[in-house]
């Protein structure tokens, strides 16, 4: 041992039974340990996986036309319309058949206070395709009265949408961001009203604290009161609003410029006339309606 080298020295086996008695021991002490170590552990689980993403519900509204196709009366090359804005004034549009205004189909739209205070100030417009056209594919959130539904906000920089619904009529009050306190939407729910002409048009009436916009009154140079819309989207845009005393340097309608089209405009017996579209259309249209007040 000396030269630092280990010797190993092979010893024999035993044989016989001793030798078979001392595996048969040995593989007990191995396999007890592991029985043992295997009966502790939990059966084997899953793997968990992450929690899904949740998906907004998509939820389909049926569309419905919620505008109104007047039937006008024939008179030589022009026709006749019996309109009646949405303050129950009435109104004789005269205009060359071939403009076919009838058919551009006509919607109300009239500004509103609560409380008479400006700041409160809201407009309702009749929203195409009706609930389809507030819902863009979401619930309701819930129903504020019988005529009276919530719907989510339509864009980043809106409130959520009051639904209001008469006869074959809805009409959509959008409200700002920061939004309105529960208890103020129960009063534009609760006293907000309306009734259908024979004719098929709209005529609005509120109770106190709800204020309708009188025909002419503005915010500023905007004129707010009672309207009739003929046609929007793609096509022409015709907006008639009775405004006594009208004068065109000093009347503003936000829905005509934020079209960022051709556009004229023009007075008629103490009724504003205000048109966007195809330069061509727009110009034989601000040329040839024709439009009389009705007592």
């Amino acid at each position: 041992m000396a030269d630092g080298r280990y010797d190993i020295a092979e010893m024999e086996a035993p044989k016989g039974p001793r030798r078979w008695i001392g595996f048969a021991v040995l593989a007990v002490l191995v396999a007890v340990p592991v029985i043992v170590l295997l009966a502790s552990r939990h059966p084997a689980e899953p793997p968990v996986s992450p929690d899904p993403v949740p998906i907004q519900p998509q939820v389909t509204v049926e569309e419905v036309p919620n505008a109104l196709y007047p039937k006008p009366r024939r008179e030589g090359d022009r026709e006749i319309l019996d309109v009646v804005f949405p303050d129950g004034s009435k109104a004789e549009v005269g205009y060359p058949a071939e403009l076919g205004l009838a058919k551009l189909g006509v919607r109300p739209a009239q500004g509103a206070w609560l409380d008479g205070r400006k700041d409160l100030y809201r407009q309702l417009t009749a929203p195409p395709g009706g609930p389809a056209g507030v819902a863009m594919g979401k619930p309701m959130i819930r129903k504020l009265t019988g005529k009276t539904t919530l719907w989510h906000p339509m864009s980043p920089a809106e409130g959520e949408v009051l639904l209001f619904s008469y006869g074959p009529w809805y009409m959509a009050l959008h409200d700002e961001r920061d939004g309105m306190p529960f208890e103020q939407r129960l009063l534009w729910a609760k006293n907000l009203r309306g009734k259908v002409t024979k004719g098929g048009y709209l005529v609005l009436s509120a109770k106190p604290p709800i204020l309708l916009a009188r025909a002419g009154e503005g915010l500023e140079s905007e004129r707010v009161g009672p309207q009739l819309w003929f046609g929007g989207a793609r096509e022409a845009l015709l907006v008639l609003a009775p405004v006594p005393g009208c004068n065109v340097e000093s009347i503003e309608l936000s829905v005509i410029q934020q079209r960022r089209r051709f556009s004229a405009e023009a007075c008629q017996d103490g009724v504003y006339v205000a048109i966007s579209g195809e330069r061509g259309f727009v110009e034989r249209a601000i040329n040839g309606i024709v439009i009389k007040q009705v007592a």
